[in-house]
């Protein structure tokens, strides 16, 4: 980790870094910078404003890789280790949760707790919980204990588990928070001050972090249903998500998906996942209903073409077709312009034809058969979506999981059939922000009970039950991949994901390399020799798992 506290001066510099990127113009008088601040006159409501939107944009952008290697969105790069992910790609994401959310966070308690700001606080541990839990997810060991303090500038790892411990105590004190009274509470970017959705939350985390231990822990499932039996935690209504704007202005707003897709010159950044693409349209008997919100067509066809599409001209890899796994293309005729996990093929000039992320959860255009070519920022939703952390339909396949665990309870199928309506449900509320969508287009309810029946079916004729449940929790976290990248370790499935374009490959990611910002300042923190080295909860073979790698 970078030296986090050089001097009391970067100290106050980092507490005067309020000025917001990911937030509705709406409230930005709410978080101004209060400049040349001492500690002790810091506002703690602009702390936490920060912090608060600071959290948003960082789980956004862990989600993204997550979402890259489980295959929900396209990743550039054949091997994991050398080609794909390099020891800099999480310099700024590690920055960020220690120097602004994790540093804001310690400086803003003492100032609120001298105030009787017991929301404030309870909504920091929070963020501090699921962010610490985060960091151990994707990086295994971390810095915790001695991360912040001012004197110590070389912290040493703390075990992964004793992280995941210490999250838990947090959200136990942060649920003795929201019950407890305080002279003013904060602007609250999330739930609008429900202090019970809050408790809730705490729980629902409880809940991710007991799933997620149920292979090393032989208690967690009982933990997992105690909090279910209680039925104190997020369900419909209730999602844990943050609201992007839709405004360009300097600080931009806009959902960052939106601004890498809807540019004066099309896609700028990336390809939509074909794995993913072909699993919702072409998986089961129907379409799914959520389609046309995830992904927007600006062409009608995806011609075989040397020079748009290399791939078109080449035959698949051997390993494709042993599985029968899609390869380059969805169909000739439909416009899915997409490409497959590890194509790390040159970029040609196809940014007006590649399919673009939709209306949900990014914000962009509902898919109308238009087939209109992005040449501007005025499209959609304008940016207005959400990133989602945790959904009222990801507790449900999450329950769906652990009832098909040792100790489980509850009925497997019921639950997931439950989270798919959800997440349709979701989804299709989204039609509203997309104020120039044609309508007629949107699925109707037969086209999502013909998708529940499928699903139904599929399930009951699978010898692998958990397979479908995870498969569907998947297609269910567009826009959230830390959840699927985290599933993926976990169970190995789904078993048909679409593998790495390159056959031999140096193995999966099971933890990522910690940043280069953190190896070359802090010797107590040893690169990894791989990135095949497991996280404390995953105890699953070393080689060989995930079987698509």
């Amino acid at each position: 980790m970078k030296k986090i506290l050089k001097s009391t001066g970067l100290l106050i510099a980092m507490i005067s870094m309020v000025t917001l990127s990911s937030c509705e113009t709406t409230d930005l008088e709410l978080r101004e910078d209060p400049n040349a601040l001492s500690v002790n006159a810091a506002n703690p409501d602009l702390l936490l404003n920060k912090i608060q939107t600071q959290f948003a944009s960082t789980i956004q952008s862990f989600g993204t890789v997550g979402s890259e290697v489980s295959r929900l969105k396209w990743m550039f790069g054949r091997n994991y280790q050398d080609d794909a992910y390099s020891a800099s790609t999480f310099n700024g994401d590690w920055e960020d949760s220690y120097q602004v959310i994790l540093k804001n966070i310690q400086v803003m308690t003492p100032l609120a707790e001298s105030k009787g700001l017991k929301k404030h606080i309870g909504m920091a541990q929070v963020i501090e919980a699921y962010t610490i839990v985060t960091l151990v997810d994707y990086f295994g060991d971390i810095p915790y204990s001695e991360a912040l303090s001012t004197t110590n500038l070389t912290p040493k790892l703390d075990a992964g588990k004793d992280v995941y411990a210490a999250a838990l105590v947090l959200l136990d004190k942060a649920i003795v928070n929201f019950k407890a009274t305080a002279p003013a509470n904060p602007k609250d970017f999330y739930y609008n001050g429900n202090w019970t959705r809050w408790e809730k939350l705490a729980n629902t985390i409880k809940l991710k972090i007991y799933l997620q231990t149920r292979l090393v822990d032989a208690t967690a499932i009982s933990k997992f249903n105690a909090i279910i039996a209680s039925n104190n935690f997020i369900g419909a209504g209730e999602d844990f998500e943050f609201q992007w704007g839709t405004s360009n202005a300097n600080p931009d707003s806009r959902h960052p998906e939106y601004v890498n897709n809807y540019t004066p010159s099309g896609v700028e950044a990336g390809y939509q996942s074909n794995w993913l693409m072909q699993e919702m349209k072409n998986g089961k008997s129907v379409r799914d209903p959520r389609l046309r919100y995830y992904f927007y067509r600006q062409v009608n066809n995806v011609p075989i073409s040397e020079q748009d599409l290399r791939c078109s001209v080449e035959p698949a890899p051997n390993h494709y077709v042993a599985g029968n796994y899609v390869y380059c293309r969805i169909d000739a005729d439909q416009g899915y312009w997409g490409r497959d996990h590890g194509n790390d093929e040159g970029i040609p000039n196809d940014r007006a034809k590649r399919t673009a992320s939709g209306l949900y959860p990014a914000g962009g255009r509902f898919d109308d058969n238009t087939f209109r070519a992005i040449n501007g920022i005025s499209f959609g939703a304008l940016g207005g979506g959400i990133t989602p952390i945790i959904l009222a339909s990801t507790v449900d396949f999450w329950r769906a999981e652990a009832a098909l665990s040792p100790g489980g309870t509850g009925d497997a199928k019921a639950l997931m059939l439950a989270g798919v309506n959800k997440s349709i449900a979701k989804v299709q509320g989204f039609i509203s922000r997309d104020k120039t969508a044609i309508t007629s287009f949107v699925p109707t309810p037969a086209d999502v009970d013909a998708y529940i029946a499928a699903v139904d079916a599929r399930y009951t004729a699978a010898p692998n039950k958990l397979d479908v449940v995870i498969t569907e929790f998947f297609i269910s976290l567009f826009g959230n991949g830390t959840d699927a990248y985290n599933a993926y370790r976990r169970t190995g499935l789904p078993r048909m994901i679409q593998p790495n374009i390159e056959e031999k490959v140096d193995g999966f990611i099971r933890s990522f390399l910690y940043p280069a910002s953190v190896t070359g300042t802090n010797p107590n923190i040893k690169q990894k020799a791989k990135v095949t080295q497991r996280v404390f909860w995953d105890n699953n073979p070393e080689t060989g798992f995930p079987f698509g790698n």
